[in-house]
């Protein structure tokens, strides 16, 4: 019996001893850095992209993308920085600048160019690049191509050929294919060279393979294609169309028009209003397909509109020449550059309205939203 009580005893004991401490070396877990939302706007007339913090609504940092001050003489107004893309980790920003016909990359903590791959054209158009950052596209639209660049490197990788006056490009949902809309001749757009390539339908949808860059399907479209997306499951694409003020909703891939909806036009709006022959020029929606936020650039509003049913939500007035749209990356906002106004519009889509107007560059065109580790913005905001 004694023997049970000394065991229970020494039991207890031990239990109310102070636990043994960790070792002085433990550290907690590392976290991820921090980011922010930033929306890089291209200001084609100003050569520059700006970095613009969504959540603080102001301009933060801009680089300089044109650092050799190239000038380009061309008909119309300066185009040195038409289209924008970052790769995935946020610390490289690719830029198509327009007129002088090439696609430079740059550190955006440093603003230092990397690499410029020249296409020899005419004019550098849009541009995506793939989730894995590895590739981009580009329209090279003089030539009714599509290259394909080594993001790394900024190695060329060869072409497809595509429409007359390729325009969008993006990246099929499983990401085995690119698409392309051309435009059509545009009159008052000359190329100034003889095209490498003369498609026998001007205005089509192109598909091509991603890694072979093989076209396997050529859809001939009756009209222009301005921006465009398509739905989730890829069954349909909604665009705005030349020189017409609406959006519809066009099968895939048959390309047959399923459904529209006429936009309104503000009183005395004339065609010498708009450019290139885009009344409209700005698509994006939200990530659960459910709202459309369109730039209508002649009567100066951006219209939200409800998907698939293409009902009108809202028009909402803004500065001169809504150009591009783009959602932040929660959906909160649709964001427009004001191309002849030098501004960039924030729009909310749960209220329908304008939250603020942020002043801009010299000629705002595009926008693309990434995160960005804070580290690198705020370096980027240092070269300020």
């Amino acid at each position: 019996m004694r023997s049970i009580f000394l065991a229970s005893g020494l039991a207890l004991l031990a239990a109310c001893r102070p636990q043994a401490e960790a070792p002085s070396d433990a550290r907690p877990a590392p976290t991820a850095p921090a980011t922010r939302d930033i929306a890089f706007v291209a200001n084609a007339e100003g050569a520059t992209v700006s970095l613009l913090d969504i959540a603080m609504q102001k301009i933060v940092a801009t680089i300089d993308i044109n650092p050799d001050k190239v000038v380009v003489q061309r008909p119309g107004t300066p185009n040195y920085a038409q289209d924008t893309d970052v790769s995935p980790d946020g610390r490289t920003l690719y830029v198509s600048r327009g007129y002088m016909g090439d696609v430079a990359a740059f550190d955006i903590a440093t603003a230092k160019q990397l690499w410029v791959r020249d296409l020899d054209t005419g004019r550098a158009d849009h541009m995506t690049v793939t989730a894995d950052g590895k590739w981009l596209f580009v329209s090279v639209m003089f030539d009714n191509q599509v290259e394909k660049i080594d993001a790394a490197t900024g190695e060329g990788k060869g072409r497809f050929p595509t429409g007359v006056y390729p325009h969008d490009n993006q990246i099929s949902k499983d990401g085995k294919s690119v698409y392309n809309t051309s435009l059509g001749q545009l009159g008052n757009l000359p190329a100034g060279q003889e095209p490498k390539v003369k498609p026998k339908n001007p205005r089509q949808f192109t598909v091509a393979d991603l890694e072979t860059l093989e076209v396997t399907r050529e859809i001939v479209m009756p009209v222009g294609i301005r921006p465009w997306h398509m739905n989730a499951d890829e069954t349909l694409f909604y665009a705005q169309l030349s020189n017409q003020h609406a959006v519809a909703a066009i099968a895939f891939p048959s390309g047959k028009e399923t459904s529209r909806l006429e936009l309104p036009v503000k009183d005395g709006v004339k065609e010498t209003d708009w450019d290139f022959e885009a009344p409209h020029h700005g698509l994006a929606i939200t990530h659960d397909g459910a709202t459309i936020c369109l730039a209508g650039r002649a009567s100066d509003y951006v219209a939200l509109v409800k998907a698939p049913s293409l009902e009108l939500i809202a028009t909402i007035p803004v500065d001169d020449a809504p150009g591009w749209a783009t959602m932040s990356s929660d959906d909160k906002y649709c964001l427009v550059p004001n191309t002849r106004a030098d501004t960039i519009a924030v729009i909310s889509i749960a209220e329908a309205k304008l939250v603020t107007t942020v002043p801009g560059g010299d000629g705002p065109k595009h926008i693309t939203v990434a995160s960005v580790p804070a580290e690198v913005v705020d370096a980027a905001a240092a070269l300020r």
